[in-house]
């Protein structure tokens, strides 16, 4: 599978971002946090293929929800039909 490289400039900007947020708050864990970049970066392509994954899967809900409620409502139309099949 391949990375999306836009999505990994972003997940990576954010995580620079929380290193040197994390950086210039916590002076006694500097050299943890400085320590932890490499590991950071090494997991920036898995990190971005599970907020992938979490991005299609969300879309595709939000589709799954947009046909339900277009079949919702044509459900009274075709119960209007039956009625008056019935009637007739």
């Amino acid at each position: 599978m391949k990375c999306n490289f836009k999505l990994m400039l972003s997940v990576g900007l954010v995580m620079a971002l929380g290193a040197a947020f994390a950086y210039l708050t916590f002076e006694d864990a500097r050299v943890a946090i400085v320590a932890s970049l490499p590991v950071l970066a090494a997991l920036l392509c898995p990190i971005s293929m599970l907020v992938m994954m979490k991005v299609m899967h969300s879309s595709g809900q939000a589709q799954a929800c947009a046909i339900k409620a277009e079949e919702a409502a044509a459900e009274p139309r075709r119960e209007d039909k039956r009625l008056g099949q019935d009637l007739a």
